[in-house]
């Protein structure tokens, strides 16, 4: 693959006096209620429905024994959420009000005063609305209707005519829905499907213009590269260039010196030149850099609006060029090949409002392990801008799957949506250095080919192609609506490209090794089935007593007990676990529940150090080794290797060593 440079940066919008752009929170305040029951309590935004029951001591805590049974009844329900909003005549004198829920969900409808403002129905995008004609002088009332995401998605599903592949949804609805699909329940943990204001919500206003974004072109030559910084600006007035210049400012010296500084038109940006830049790189390689810069635009002579980041400068490409064994894939850094050494993260928490702390968390346990590359997974939620920073000043690049855990409808509703939630990922995240690769979905293709879709949900003919086709309009490499933008960084259409179990699927693209585990076979066989990149394998284990101990009674606390038993969300069960106590370790079969947890956690760390040993030896025909799974998002047995409440396990300390140990890579 021709070689690419991207110049990516880390940013912030800086909020200014009252004539110019300010940004007021509007996350307190909120009560809710559930729809016809007419009884109001307090809510806490940002925040889901669940959370808010059981503040209020009105729903039992799902976290606790078998208690999130008796919950599930919430996510047929619609609920409502209010607050008041007071405005005065300084808040007036902005030309632009705008209402700005940064996440809504899933299924909302918005009202100013009674009147209608909008609807949202994607968990992942940012949803605003000009609002200032709605608003009048004193009080006014936000109110937010969100409708059962089951329902809702039952509607869309008839609608579309064709009941699509669901295996981890009972209620079938999930294909049909821009939601989280781990919260429809997975192999790694419970359903919990959520409702409410998720994300901050703000009343932004300005005047005659606003920097809502930056965008970034560059010429790299042989004597350096220029940048150009290019802000995005939203006007009121076309001609807005005759009141507005903007000034770009860039530190090629450093912080403490002083910067170089461009201007020109409202809508402008500025080019510089660095004959020797210094590059950004992982953690491994040596120590990130970044330069610093600046958008002023100015307005009428005043600063109205700010944009301050960080810019890093590096070069990534993803080679998958054909060779005499199949096909490569590997991430070239500044020009050089480079083995990854990493994980797959799922959300911290089957509540999606889990604070930054966790998620920046992560990001700290994977330094420590030597990690250079995480893959957020396709089924979870798109990281914090907290997280992605991280990674940047960690050296750790981001594989960002697009949230797409089912096959999807092919109606034009569905697409414009999915290609609106993708330009706005993209717009955040492709200012950040450690992002490395988009990928459109989670092992949909291989699934389609092999996992015997068509005939359990009696997909065929007419129906067969039509959801065929919506796939491949989604997520095709060179038309797909997920693409067609893209520029940098790189993207393929799904992983792995290759499947485990047939002697191709060694030879070219990633693979997702689960002859272990889901194929029952020995450990010894990850030696023997080592892919150009592994990107997916692992073994389960237990969490240690201590922990379950919090969140089940302790005289249940025995093996075989049911509430030990309900923990376990595999459709394999513990049995490739106890057959690994007696084949993998050599051991009989324990006999408490503290000796078969310790038993599970030894054989996971053999497990991955194992697989992670083969696929180092094998450079460089394999160039990537991404575990399943660094974290949990429930307290119960899962494939992670560090449990819910981020105690390591023991292969945790197995990764880390063979990660950082000198002349692996």
């Amino acid at each position: 693959m021709k070689r690419l440079l991207a110049i990516l940066f880390g940013g912030s919008f800086v909020c200014l006096g009252w004539a110019q752009e300010v940004h007021i929170p509007l996350n307190d305040g909120w009560s809710f209620c559930q729809v016809g029951k007419g009884e109001w309590y307090p809510a806490e935004v940002p925040g889901v429905v669940q959370t808010d029951l059981l503040r209020q001591g009105l729903i039992p805590d799902f976290m606790w024994g078998s208690n999130i049974d008796s919950v599930q009844w919430i996510e047929n329900e619609d609920w409502t959420y209010k607050r008041n909003l007071f405005v005065d005549d300084t808040l007036l004198r902005h030309g632009h009000l705008d209402l700005v829920f940064k996440g809504l969900d899933t299924f909302a409808e918005v009202y100013v005063n009674d009147s209608l403002l909008g609807k949202a129905d994607n968990m992942f995008r940012t949803w605003e609305w000009p609002v200032k004609a709605l608003l009048r002088k004193g009080a006014n009332e936000l109110k937010v209707i969100f409708r059962s995401p089951i329902e809702e998605g039952a509607k869309l599903r008839d609608a579309y005519g064709i009941q699509l592949p669901h295996d981890n949804d009972p209620s079938g609805v999930s294909p049909y829905i821009r939601k989280a699909a781990y919260q429809f329940g997975w192999d790694f943990c419970p359903r919990l499907v959520t409702s409410g204001i998720w994300k901050e919500v703000e009343l932004r206003g300005w005047s005659v213009g606003r920097i809502h974004g930056v965008d970034i072109t560059h010429l790299f030559d042989s004597s350096g590269v220029i940048i150009r910084i290019s802000p995005r600006v939203n006007v009121s007035d076309p001609d807005v260039d005759r009141a507005c210049g903007m000034s770009v400012y860039f530190w090629a010296n450093g912080p403490d010196k002083p910067p170089t500084v461009l201007g020109g038109q409202a809508q402008g940006g500025g080019s510089f030149r660095l004959e020797t830049p210094n590059l950004w790189m992982t953690n491994d390689l040596g120590k990130p850099q970044f330069y610093k810069a600046r958008a002023e635009l100015t307005c009428n002579g005043e600063v109205s609006s700010v944009w301050d980041g960080n810019v890093g400068v590096r070069s990534i490409s993803l080679d998958r060029s054909k060779d005499t064994l199949g096909a490569s894939f590997a991430f070239v850094l500044n020009g050089k090949p480079l083995f990854v050494k990493g994980c797959n993260i799922i959300p911290p928490s089957l509540i999606p409002t889990v604070s930054d702390t966790a998620w920046v968390g992560l990001v700290e346990e994977m330094r420590v392990a030597g990690m250079n590359m995480a893959r957020i997974w396709a089924g979870g939620l798109y990281p914090p801008d907290a997280f992605f920073h991280a990674c940047d000043t960690a050296g750790i690049l981001v594989w960002q799957d697009h949230l797409f855990g089912n096959m999807t409808p092919g109606d034009t509703a569905f697409m414009e949506n999915a290609e609106q939630e993708a330009f706005e990922q993209r717009e955040r995240l492709e200012r950040h250095p450690s992002l490395a690769l988009w990928c459109g979905n989670n092992e949909l293709e291989v699934a389609w080919r092999h996992w015997g879709w068509q005939e359990r949900y009696d997909l065929h003919g007419v129906d067969s192609s039509k959801v065929r086709m919506a796939y491949w309009d989604l997520f095709d490499e060179q038309e797909g609506y997920l693409h067609h933008s893209w520029h940098t960084p790189a993207y393929i259409p799904t992983s792995p490209l290759s499947n485990w179990g047939h002697a191709e699927g060694l030879t070219k693209g990633d693979l997702h090794y689960w002859g272990v585990w889901h194929g029952d076979s020995t450990f010894s066989s990850f030696k023997n089935n080592v892919g150009r990149f592994v990107s997916e394998y692992g073994f389960q284990s237990y969490p240690d007593s201590a922990l379950l101990a919090k969140y089940i009674d302790p005289d249940s606390l025995y093996l075989g007990s049911p509430a030990v038993t309900r923990l376990q969300r595999s459709y394999k069960t513990d049995r490739p676990i106890w057959d690994a106590i007696e084949r993998e370790l050599g051991e009989e079969k324990p006999t408490t529940l503290g000796d078969f947890i310790e038993a599970s956690q030894r054989a996971q760390a053999k497990a991955c150090g194992m697989a992670i040993e083969a696929h180092m030896k094998a450079q460089p025909y394999c160039m990537g080794t991404l575990l399943w799974q660094l974290n949990d998002c429930w307290p119960g047995p899962s494939w992670s290797i560090i449990d819910y409440e981020g105690k390591p396990k023991p292969a945790y300390e197995v990764v880390k060593d063979l990660y950082l140990s000198p002349g692996k890579q």
